[in-house]
Parts: structure tokens; C-alpha cells; sequence
């Protein structure tokens, strides 16, 4: 039934084609009466067309085979009609009017009796009237039948009436200048007169004329680019093909020195276009060619009307007969032969059917000139042949999908990117859905919807495309095909139910011991009286309807050879590496939408069979390595949308619920998640109709599917499908069977991923003591359950309990399997990942090493266990600060992914992602952000956007954009995160804890600290509540309190967080742990700002200490505290001490990480601080200089660190003396905080009092006094009165006032100053002790010794 719409689509393109031709004319002209008539009918025809296939689409699956047989008869001679009117008005209506009824004459001679435009009127109304009313369509309603009868009617009186009405046309100019051709491009056009006797086309005769002169048909030079009857495309739409277009001129290059036609066949499917291309050839290289003409040999009096055209414009014709005679074609090659004539080109267009004619003996027999043939069949075609290929740039697709829907965004909307994906770089299928789009309203994610529900979407007709369309460019070469090779026609009808992709011998041939027709008869006998579509097929099978298959996969020639044909015809595409064959994704649509009006039941449960076959005898595992990608879209075509409507799952039998059962394995195994959800989920469905819901096989196939939704992350789904599994096996085997146990074990699993870890716990508890009960403590099924225990306390953060389960695993796996089996190993693996959890990283590398050896032998170094403690190796190396190692690890990991599962697994994205963490950590990124981005298209494709992986991987791209500066960005992806945790883990899940951890950060960047300290605050309740007061997670929110606090200046409650943070990694994690040691840094910075330097300095060399013994001197960590080791002996006076760690720590970062890391940028940037502080003022330049530069180039002009340098940039120009050039630096870093940080952030305020210290210096104190009244008032809006910097600032506008002789103002500034520093630093701290002093100068020296109180030129930051 498609073939049938798709055919009233195309009578209705043609009849709206000639509306148009003639509307477009009757602007200048007044036409014959008749052509008026008959353009006033065709409306009616197309409305009735049109409601035709309304009535016709919801029902076409269900129109017998018959019935369209016969309405495709009826609509073929429809369309014949239709194509012959159209073919009139095209010739007759434009151009001369003088002319007019000698052009209508020549082409009724052309088209033979019962053509001219009332007959055929009179023929398209009956044979619509004939289709609308037949008993499978009832269609028309009363209104139509009237006016289709009062044309039939109309027309008949025209027939009969006057003679000079019937047999000759009258046509009346209505004025305007006459045009014989139609020209584009450049070169001379020669001119035919519009005189000389007209001909009746009753009589005419055209074999018989007599020329009464001799014309002149000689060589009088070229006519440039005549190609104005070709199909034309208007400027701007043709896209892309430069290669196409060099490739074509090269082979068309005359060779030097060599006398010879050059000969290219272009060959392709239909709608690639080729005849754009040879077009956008002809007007782009007409310099190349002296003449060019474009012939239409989609038949051979169609080629030769071009000829007579071609020979019209060559020629002087003075009689037009001439163009009438036989010996034109001679005339034409003679003209062409001349050898003064070499530089033409002839283009042979849409020469798709071979069988007609035989297009050789149409070339000119000269040795010159170049000749352009574009078709389908390039066998039959003496020349060189250039396949042309769909599009293959993306960027092309959606050039074509903006050019054509002339929508601006195609090119960033994302649906308008799939849709181009889909579409595979088809021009045609490409150019039908833009052009549509600008005629509706549909989006791009609308269309790509309906495309998928209904294939044949879009207009009638394209302008450059004429009759055919998307949905029928295919046929001719299909109608050709069932002729020349049965077999072969076939065989793409199948083709249908396999996916499009890699279509070899060996998976067709191991179908067939399950496909053959006695198998498929019994299937039909036993549901044939209870589904119409198996009844329906039941005569064809018992005749041995298959047995055309079984004769094409006797051997692999006979199946090569039927492939080979549909490769010919441009159906498929070979790949001679993989011996396979592909077929385009449009094609592909095409033979289910047009090939396949109802599903074929016996080539849908083949197509299962061949699936199955290829993955008989393989386990889970194995199923998920890359040889078996291939099958994984064959597999995924099973669930299409239109083989699933059918329900023919719902009557599977028990054999093919196994086949079933096996093939969802595959596709769960590949990721093909969704399918192995639609497979699995109409499985289970059979089975509880055919066994019952508490058959094993149904609990089993609950518990698979159980599995898969956690795969998915439908984490609530994959509970219930565990529950009712559990309940139905401890219903019907016992509470103690293996199979109850196992659900135990695997809901533990399930509750440890959603963080209900108490609950987890009952249920390895309870696995665990069946097991020892049924099997004994030794058993594998027993060790299992210990070693989930492990990953359980683990995950707990009781670190001490999981090394006593791995261990005991470990043991009775050694005893029951041995060192080597894979089961030692992974346990070997997990002490590996506990051991790099409690820091003792040197054990870790042992575990790892020792498995990743066991693995290697084993399994091989490219199975995914081997690779994923491989990717481990990596992750321990980049926390050893070994980041070369690990980048080794990683890129063996992910080339052994990428080999083993393809580009798109999880388990390659899993790579891709450590690989971003490890660039975040060498400082790269850019190349970060690449990995992270591509892991996040991956997981979503496979995984879907609400996926823990997906969640996580926007989770560290939050984390990236902070790193950068970009915090608008990170909190978007961080919002994203929460809300996709929440909605799939819910509130109190570590994983959603951790993202308002994160959120906290983010917030005290922004110097959002109330928010800031909501989010720690709701973080660390929900941690104490999921893990204990004593967790890991738990300790880092108190220390990230800690920071918080210090920042807001509550410096005792700073403490007690770090107090309490280091107390409990102590006991959790020990003193030399890396957790432990940071926290021991956090507090020596708390207690420099605090002035108890002595103390910092313990945290300090006591962290350095542990880090130089556990991680080493080069160390990432260890340098980093070296760093701060050289901060403290600054602010201490110790400039030669400083001056030692800052070097140690410059050079250890060079080494590990290279000049332009940001650390070593910071370290670079510390040594400014410390010249600064040693008065070495221009090396302090030359430092803060170079840090500007690489962070600028690493991080961007608007990143923190990068105004930073800038702010202390201004305070070293201040201190030289260089006033402007401060300003300049103050204003700059003043202008990017207010835009990336808003105008109320600390380091906003922080250089508004930085350019006060400057305006003071510079005597512009009113401007002073705005500024310091602007930071005063932020500080205490965001850090509140007491904190220091508010109390810096406060101090400063007292210097000020006494500068101004605001002595009493003044005081009361250094009062309240000194007050606040006594209560939050203490008596003897260094700023209570400046601000007694500036209090002192101020009793006793008045204003006019103000410049010896003790002020700071700036805020000096350090990162």
C-alpha cells in the first residue's frame, strides 16, 4: 500500500506542476480556451487525490496484496496521463506565442493519439473516479463523484465539438518579448525564427519532409553553457561535493599531447545527486569547455528531443521540419566532430534503464570533447565510472536542512543534527525534509519523530527532482530488478529485517537450520487460527516459499552473486576488508516502508534465528567483546517499532523464548540497553501468558531484567523486578535455594547503589548464611557473598572489616579455584582498590601488579578485566603524583577498550573519562574538557542523560569549569547533577551529598559563604546519617567547614572543624595519610592567619614530613606544602628559609608537571611575593610577569588567578612608584571580578580597597573614601563586622581621616578597628599591635604625621 500512496503523491506533484506552469504563463498571455478548462478542473482531481490518502493511510497495513496490485495498475496508467499533461503545458505554454500551437503539434506527434489535453483530462477523471470508488477505497464523498462526473461530461463535449478546437489549437498573444531558449551561463546563442507553416497533428507524417532549402549546417564556433533545460536548482541550494568537483575535473582533462574522448559515468543510488553534480560541474568549469549541452536520456525519444533542442541552438535553422528529420543526431555529431570544435561537453542525464536503448551509439564518434553519463547502472557504459557517495560531512547535512527549511538554527539545534545523522548525507532525503520544515511548522525533533512513525514525510515533489520523489525514486530500479533477478529482489525485501550494517555470508547461512518450512509450518499450524498475519502466510510457506533462499545460501558464490546484483544496482555498498556489504539508512527505510506492506512473519523469525545462531555457545562475557558489535544492530532491528506493533513476541513459542532470553543477553551485553529493555520486557510477558508468573523461567527472566535496569540506572524499576523475583522463588523453591540466595545477593547490590547500605547489609547477611547452610563456607557461591561484604563495608568507609573480607575471599578462592582464576584476581583487585583508599599506596601497587600478571595469563592483555586493573594501575600512579605512568596506563586501557568493545562501551567511556581527570591534574584543561565531553556524549547515548555515569561525568565537568574560572557554567552542570541525583538516587545518597559538597565549593568561589555554608551544612548531616560521624565523606565536608569558616574569619569554629577532621582521619585513615596530612596543612594556614606561626609551622613541616616519606619529594602534594613552608617563613621573616621551599617547590613542579601548569604558575607567582618582600622589585616583576602570561594562556584573562597576579601586579607599581601603571592594573582586575565574580565578591571588595590605597597615595581622597566606603560596605554585608578584612578596611578609612583632619572620625575608626582585632586575633597579633600604633600617632602627632601610621599599599593575594 505504500507503493500505492506513494503513487497518488506522485500524479498529484505532476498535475500541481502543470497548474503552475500555467499560471506562471497567463500573466503575459491569453492560452487556448481548452488549457483554460482543463486548468480549471485539475484542482478538483488533486483534492480528491489528497482525500484519497487520508482514507488510505490509516488502513494501509491492513489492504490486501491483491486489491494494491490492482489499484497500482489502475494508478500506473493514472500517472502515465498525468506525466503526458504535464509534458504538454511544459512545451506548449512557455515561451513564443507565434509558436505555440506548432509546439503543441509536435509533441501530440511525439506523444501519439488520445493525448491532447481534453482526452487526457477526460482519461485522468475516470481513472480517478474508477480509483476513489473501488470497494477497497470508498473514499470520495458525494460532493467529488458530482464533480468528477461533470469533467467526464465537460471533457466529452470538448472531444466532439468543433473541429478547429480539437485538432488545432488557437493561441492569442498578450504581448511581450519572444524567447526561443532558455540559456544559462556564457557563450553565443543562435536563434530559431518562429515562421513557416503549421502542421495538423492528425496528418502530420514525420518521416516524410521536404526542406526546401539547403540549411547551413557547418562549425561557426561555440555556444557556451546551454543547460536550460535541465533540472534546475537554485542558487545557494547546492552544498558541499569539492571533492567530487576537483576529482571530475581531473579525469575530464585533456591529456597532453593525446587525441581522445574522455568518457565519465557517473553512477549511484537514486537521489545521491548525480545530476546536480554534473550541473554544478558544467556551470563551475565552464571556462574548460567551449559548448556544453545537457541531454535527457531517461528514455530514447526523450534523448532524442535533446538532440533536436541541442541542434536548434547549434544551427541557423531556417525550415523547423529540419528538426524533425531522422538524420539530426548525424547532424549534431557531425557539428560536434569538426575538428575545430574539441572543447565541448555533452552530459547524458538519468540514463537508469539500460534495457531500453543502448545509449552508446548516441556518442558522437569524434576523438574529442568529453562526455558526462549519470546513472544507476554503470555496467553497460563504456567509460570511467565514479561511484558517488552520500555526503559525508556532517556540516554539509546540515547545510542542505538550513538552506532548504531556511531555518537559521539547523546548524546549533541539536535535533537538526540527528535528523542530518539519519538521513546518512542522502541529498535527496536531505533536501525533502528542509524543504518540508519551511512549508510547516514542525520542528526539527517533531519531524525526526514523525519520519521515524511514518517514512514517507514530506512535500510531493522537488523543483530540481521533478516526478520523483523520496518515497519512489527507488522503484524503477526495483521494478527492473524482480525482472532481471528474481532472487536478488528477493533478498533486499528481507533485507529489511536486518540491520543495515554489516551484512555477511556466514550470518545469513547459520539462520537456515532453524528457518526451513517444515519448522515455520509447525509454528504457523500451531497459532494459525488464533493471528490473521500467520494464516496469512501459511500457503505460501507450505509451498516452499523459502526455498528461493535456501537455493541462494547453498554456497557462498550463489549469495555473493545476488549480493553483487544489489550492489550494482546501487542498493548496497561492499566492504571488501570485512567481506561484508551496507546499505544506506534512507534504502533501508525504504524496503520496510515500500517492500514490506505487512510484516513477513517467516523472514522476521529468520532474521531472529541468524542473531541467535551467531552467539550460540557464548557466555555473557564473551558477548560483550567488540567481534560481537556487529551482531548487536541486527539484533537491535528486532525491536524495531513496526515489528514490535505486531506483537508476534506474544506467541513466540518456548524454543524461541530461549532464543529470546539469549538475544536480550547480547544486546544488555553491548549496551544496546533500550532493545535489550523491549526484548527482555515482551519476553517476560509471554512467559507469564504461557508458563505463569511463578514459573522459574518467568522469575528468571524477572531477575534479568532486574539487572538490566540497574544497568540503566532505573534503579526503583530493578527493585521491584528483585522483590517479585524473590517472592516467587522463595514461593516456590524455599528460602534456602540457590536461586533465592542469589536474589538476595544481587538486591544487596542494588540497595548498595542506591546508598541504603543498612539495608544492603541484611541482605548480604542473609545471602550469606544461606550459602554456608546450603553449600559449606568454602563453596564460590558462598566466597561470593563474602567478597560483596567487602565492597559493602568499603563503601561504609569500614576499612579495617573490608580487609578482612577480601582477605578471607581471597584465601578460599586461592584453596577452591587457585591463584590464577579470575575470581582471585578480581578480589586481588578490590584489596588493590581498599589499599589505595587507606593510603598505603606501595601495598596497592602490589595487589594491582599481581593481578593485572594473573590477568595477562589468563585471560590475555586485551580482555576488559585485564583492562580494567590496568585503568586501576592508572589511578593509583596519578595519586602517587607519577602522572607519565599513569597517562601510559591509561592510553593502554583505553586503546584496549576501543579494540575490545568499540568506541561507544561504557567501559571505554569509563577511560575516556579517567583520561580527563588526569589532564584536569597536569593542569591540561582543554584536553580535559575534550575527554570529559566526549564521555558525556557517550554515556548519554548509551547510558541516557539521568545515568550515575552520565551524572558523574557533568559532576566533573562542574569541577573543570570552577578549575577555569568559568563558575556560571560549573554551577549549571552542577544543578544539572543534583537534580538528575535526586530524581534517580534521591536526597540522602552519597552521590547527591557529594554534589552539594561540591555546590559549597562553588558558592564560597563566588563568595556566596551563606550559601556556601547551607550546602556543607545539609552535606554533612546527610553523610553523618548515611555513614557515620567517622566516614571519609563525613570528615572532608567538616574540613571543607573548616576552610569556610577560616574565609568568614570565624577563626575558633575554623579550628574546631580541622581539629575534628584531623582527629577522625587519624583513626580512619592514620597519621601518614594523605586526608590526614591536608587537613594538618589547612591547619597550619589557619593558625599563620591567626599570627600562631610557631604552631603553623609544626602542621606544616609535620605534613611535609609524612608526604616526603608516603608519596616522595616530587610529589604534587609534597611540593604544594613546601609552598606553604615558604608563605610562613615570609610573613616570619625568614626570607632566605622562604626563598629555599619556594625554589625546591618552582623546581619540583617544572619537573612533575611542566612551566606552564598552574602550579607551577603559582609557585612561579609566590616567588614575586617573596622578591616584593625582599625589595627585588624588578625581579618581583619579571615573576608576576611570567605568571600573568601562562595564566592568562592557561586559564583566560577573567580567571581569579589571572586577576590575582594583576591585583599584585598594581601593589608592585604602587611600591615602585609607578602610580598610573597601578591604577591601570587596580582598574583592570576591578573591572573582570564585577563581571565574573559580581560587584559584592570579597576579592571585588578586596581591590576596591586596593585602588583606595592607591587614590590615597596619589592624594585623590575623596575618590579614596568612595572606595573604602564601598568595600567596607561589602565586607560587611558578606563576612559581617568583625571579620579581619572588614576590619582592614576600616583601619585604612582611619588613616584616611586622618589625612583628611577628621581626627575625632579617624578615632573612631582605629577604636572600633582594634577592638574587633583583639577579639578575633588576639592582643599580640601584628594587626591589633599596627592599629595600637596608628592610635598612638594619633594622639600624639596630630594630622600631619599621618604618612608614619602603619597601612599596607594593597591586599596582597597568594593562590
Amino acid at each position: 500500500m505504500a507503493e500505492v500512496i506513494g503513487t497518488i503523491s506522485a500524479v498529484i506533484a505532476l498535475i500541481e506542476a502543470s497548474i503552475k506552469i500555467y499560471d506562471s504563463a497567463q500573466r503575459d498571455i491569453k492560452l487556448s480556451e481548452t488549457f483554460t478548462v482543463v486548468r480549471r478542473r485539475l484542482p478538483i482531481i488533486i483534492h480528491t487525490l489528497e482525500t484519497c490518502i487520508d482514507n488510505l493511510e490509516p488502513r494501509k497495513d491492513s489492504i490486501p496484496e491483491d486489491v494494491c496490485e490492482a489499484l497500482e495498475a489502475t494508478l500506473y496508467v493514472c500517472r502515465t496521463k498525468a506525466r503526458n499533461l504535464e509534458e504538454i503545458f511544459q512545451k506548449t505554454v512557455p515561451g513564443e506565442n507565434d509558436t505555440r500551437e506548432k509546439r503543441y503539434l509536435k509533441v501530440l506527434r511525439r506523444l501519439g493519439k488520445g493525448n491532447k489535453v481534453e482526452e487526457l483530462m477526460l482519461g485522468l477523471a475516470e481513472d480517478v473516479q474508477l480509483l476513489v470508488n473501488h470497494d477497497a477505497v470508498k473514499s470520495a464523498s458525494q460532493s467529488q463523484n458530482s464533480e468528477l462526473e461533470a469533467i467526464i461530461n465537460e471533457m466529452k463535449s470538448v472531444i466532439s465539438g468543433p473541429e478547429n478546437e480539437s485538432s488545432t489549437m488557437n493561441f492569442n498573444s498578450g504581448g511581450g518579448p519572444q524567447t526561443n531558449n532558455v540559456q544559462r551561463g556564457s557563450g553565443n546563442l543562435y536563434a530559431v525564427n518562429g515562421g513557416g507553416t503549421q502542421y495538423n497533428a492528425e496528418t502530420q507524417n514525420f518521416d516524410v519532409v521536404h526542406l526546401k532549402h539547403k540549411e547551413d549546417l557547418r562549425f561557426r564556433g561555440p555556444v557556451g553553457i546551454q543547460i536550460g533545460q535541465a533540472p534546475y536548482l537554485a542558487p545557494g541550494l547546492f552544498v558541499g561535493r569539492g571533492s567530487e568537483l576537483k576529482q571530475i575535473a581531473e579525469l575530464l582533462q585533456p591529456a597532453e599531447g593525446v587525441q581522445k574522448q574522455r568518457r565519465l559515468v557517473l553512477g549511484g543510488k537514486g537521489g545521491i545527486g548525480k545530476t546536480q553534480l554534473a550541473i554544478a560541474h558544467a556551470e563551475s568549469r565552464s571556462g574548460s569547455h567551449t559548448s556544453i549541452f545537457w541531454l535527457n536520456a531517461a528514455s530514447e525519444a526523450e534523448l532524442k528531443e535533446s538532440f533536436q533542442s541541442t541542434a536548434r541552438l547549434i544551427f541557423d535553422v531556417q525550415d523547423p521540419r529540419f528538426l524533425e528529420t531522422k538524420d539530426v543526431i548525424g547532424h549534431v555529431h557531425h557539428w560536434l566532430s569538426d575538428l575545430s570544435n574539441t572543447g565541448w561537453l555533452l552530459i547524458f542525464d538519468n540514463y537508469d534503464d539500460p534495457s531500453l536503448f543502448d545509449i552508446n551509439v548516441y556518442f558522437p564518434p569524434a576523438s574529442h570533447g568529453s562526455i558526462i553519463v549519470t546513472t544507476r547502472c554503470q555496467d553497460r557504459i563504456g567509460g570511467i565510472v565514479m561511484h558517488i557517495k552520500p555526503l559525508h560531512d556532517i556540516g554539509d547535512g546540515l547545510k542542505i536542512l538550513q538552506t532548504r527549511s531556511k531555518r537559521e538554527n539547523a546548524q546549533s539545534d541539536l535535533y537538526a543534527k540527528k535528523l542530518a545523522e539519519r538521513l546518512a548525507g542522502l541529498p535527496l532525503a536531505l533536501a525533502t525534509a528542509g524543504t518540508y520544515l519551511q512549508r510547516s511548522h514542525l520542528s526539527f525533533e517533531d519531524y525526526l519523530e514523525e519520519y521515524e512513525k511514518r517514512w514517507n514525510i514530506g512535500p510531493s515533489n522537488l523543483q530540481e527532482y521533478r516526478e520523483r520523489t523520496l518515497y519512489t525514486t527507488w522503484d524503477l530500479s526495483y521494478a527492473r530488478l524482480k525482472t532481471e533477478d528474481p532472487n536478488a529482489a528477493k533478498l533486499l525485501k528481507l533485507l529489511a529485517y536486518f540491520d543495515n550494517q554489516n551484512l555477511w555470508y556466514g550470518l545469513f547461512h547459520d539462520g537456515l537450520t532453524e528457518a526451513s518450512p517444515k519448522r515455520l509450518t509447525k509454528l504457523i499450524s500451531c497459532f494459525g487460527k488464533q493471528k490473521p498475519w500467520y494464516r496469512r502466510f501459511h500457503k505460501g510457506i507450505t509451498e516452499g516459499s523459502l526455498k528461493w533462499l535456501y537455493q541462494l545460501l547453498a554456497n557462498d558464490l550463489s549469495f555473493q552473486g545476488a549480493m553483487n546484483t544489489l550492489t550494482d544496482y546501487y542498493f548496497l555498498e561492499v566492504n571488501p576488508e570485512s567481506k561484508s556489504w551496507s546499505m544506506h539508512n534512507c534504502v533501508h527505510d525504504w524496503t520496510l516502508a515500500a517492500l514490506n506492506g505487512a510484516v513477513d512473519v517467516r523472514y522476521y523469525w529468520y532474521a531472529f534465528n541468524c542473531v541467535d545462531a551467531s552467539i550460540s555457545g557464548f557466555d555473557m562475557e564473551s558477548l560483550g567483546r567488540i567481534t560481537f558489535s556487529r551482531l548487536a544492530g541486527h539484533a537491535a532491528r528486532l525491536v524495531q517499532q513496526r515489528f514490535v506493533e505486531t506483537n508476534m513476541i506474544s506467541y513466540a513459542t518456548s524454543d524461541q523464548l530461549d532464543k529470546i532470553s539469549r538475544v536480550s543477553g547480547l544486546l544488555a551485553a553491548q549496551i544496546k540497553l533500550d532493545a535489550a529493555e523491549e526484548l527482555s520486557t515482551r519476553g517476560l510477558a509471554r512467559y507469564e501468558k504461557a508458563l505463569g508468573q511463578d514459573h522459574t523461567l518467568t522469575l528468571s527472566t524477572s531477575g534479568n531484567l532486574g539487572n538490566l535496569y540497574s544497568s540503566q540506572g532505573k534503579l526503583d524499576q530493578a527493585e521491584q523486578m528483585y522483590t517479585r523475583a524473590l517472592a516467587g522463588y522463595e514461593k516456590a523453591l524455599g528460602p534456602d535455594h540457590t536461586s533465592t540466595l542469589q536474589t538476595f545477593n544481587n538486591l544487596g547490590k542494588l540497595y548498595s547503589s542506591q546508598g541504603k547500605l543498612d539495608q544492603a547489609e541484611q541482605m548480604y547477611t542473609r545471602a550469606l548464611a544461606g550459602y554456608k547452610k546450603a553449600l559449606g563456607q568454602d563453596h564460590t557461591s558462598t566466597l561470593d557473598a563474602v567478597h560483596c561484604f567487602g565492597n559493602l563495608y568499603s563503601s561504609q568507609g569500614k576499612l579495617d572489616q573490608a580487609e578482612q573480607m577480601y582477605t578471607r575471599a581471597l584465601a578460599g578462592y586461592e584453596k577452591a579455584l587457585g591463584p590464577d582464576h579470575t575470581s582471585t584476581l578480581q578480589t586481588i583487585n578490590n584489596l588493590g582498590n581498599l589499599y589505595s583508599s587507606q593510603g598505603k599506596l606501595d601495598q596497592a601497587e602490589q595487589m594491582y601488579t599481581r593481578a593485572l600478571a594473573g590477568y595477562e595469563k589468563a585471560l590475555g592483555p586485551d580482555h576488559t578485566s585485564t583492562l580494567q586493573t590496568i585503568n586501576n594501575l592508572g589511578n593509583l600512579y596519578s595519586s602517587q603524583g607519577k602522572l607519565d605512568q599513569a597517562e601510559q596506563m591509561y592510553t593502554r586501557a583505553l586503546a584496549g577498550y576501543e579494540k575490545a568493545l568499540g568506541q561507544d562501551h561504557t567501559s571505554t567511556l569509563d577511560a575516556v573519562h579517567c583520561f580527563g581527570l588526569l589532564y584536569s591534574s597536569q593542569g591540561k584543561l582543554d584536553q580535559a574538557e575534550q575527554m570529559y565531553t566526549r564521555a558525556l556524549a557517550g554515556y548519554e547515548k548509551a547510558l541516557g542523560p539521568d545515568h550515575t555515569s552520565t551524572l558523574q561525568t557533568i559532576n566533573n565537568l562542574g569541577i573543570l569549569y570552577r578549575s577555569q574560572g568559568k563558575l556560571d557554567q560549573a554551577e549549571q552542570m552542577y544543578t544539572r547533577a543534583l537534580a538528575g541525583y535526586e530524581k534517580a538516587l534521591g536526597q540522602d545518597h552519597t552521590s547527591t551529598l557529594g554534589i552539594y559538597g561540591n555546590l559549597g565549593n562553588l558558592y564560597s568561589s563566588q563568595g556566596k559563604l551563606d550559601l556556601a555554608e547551607q550546602m556543607y551544612t545539609r552535606a554533612l548531616a546527610g553523610y553523618e546519617k548515611a555513614l557515620g560521624p567517622d566516614h571519609t565523606s563525613t570528615l572532608q565536608t567538616i574540613n571543607n567547614l573548616g576552610i569556610l569558616y577560616s574565609s568568614q574569619g570565624k577563626l575558633d569554629q575554623a579550628e574546631q572543624m580541622y581539629t575534628r577532621a584531623l582527629a577522625g582521619y587519624e583513626k580512619a585513615l592514620g597519621p601518614d595519610h594523605t586526608l590526614t596530612l591536608s587537613t594538618s596543612g589547612n591547619l597550619g594556614n589557619l593558625y599563620s592567619s591567626q599570627g600562631k606561626l610557631d604552631q603553623a609551622e609544626q602542621m606544616y613541616t609535620r605534613a611535609l614530613a609524612w608526604y616526603e616519606k608516603a608519596l616522595g619529594p616530587g610529589h604534587t602534594l609534597t611540593l604544594g606544602t613546601s609552598s606553604n613552608l615558604g608563605l610562613l617563613y615570609s610573613n616570619q621573616g625568614k626570607l632566605d628559609q622562604a626563598e629555599q621551599m619556594y625554589t625546591r617547590a618552582l623546581a619540583g613542579y617544572e619537573k612533575a608537571l611542566g612551566q606552564d601548569h598552574t602550579s607551577t604558575l603559582d609557585a612561579v607567582h609566590y616567588f614575586g611575593l617573596l622578591y616584593s618582600s625582599q625589595g627585588k622589585l624588578d625581579q618581583a616583576e619579571q615573576m608576576y610577569t611570567r605568571a600573568l602570561a601562562g595564566y592568562e594562556k592557561a586559564l583566560g584573562p577573567d580567571h581569579t588567578s589571572t586577576l590575582q597576579t594583576i591585583n599584585n601586579l598594581g601593589i608592585l607599581y604602587s611600591s615602585q612608584g609607578k602610580l598610573d601603571q597601578a591604577e591601570q592594573m587596580y582598574t583592570r582586575a576591578l573591572a573582570w571580578y564585577e563581571k565574573a565574580l559580581g560587584p559584592d565578591h570579597t576579592l571585588t571588595l578586596s581591590t576596591s580597597g586596593n585602588l583606595g590605597n592607591l587614590y590615597r597615595s596619589q592624594g585623590k581622597l575623596d575618590q579614596a573614601e568612595q572606595m573604602y566606603t564601598r568595600a567596607l560596605a561589602g565586607y560587611k554585608k558578606a563576612l559581617g563586622p568583625d571579620h579581619t578584612s572588614t576590619l582592614q578596611t576600616i583601619n585604612n578609612l582611619g588613616i584616611l581621616y586622618s589625612s583628611q583632619g577628621k581626627l575625632d572620625q579617624a578615632e573612631q575608626m582605629y577604636t572600633r578597628a582594634l577592638a574587633g582585632y583583639e577579639k578575633a586575633l588576639g592582643p599580640d597579633h601584628t594587626s591589633t599591635l599596627q592599629t595600637i600604633n596608628n592610635l598612638g600617632n594619633l594622639y600624639t602627632r596630630g594630622p600631619r604625621k599621618e604618612n608614619q601610621q602603619h597601612t599596607s599599599l594593597g591586599i596582597i593575594y597568594t593562590t
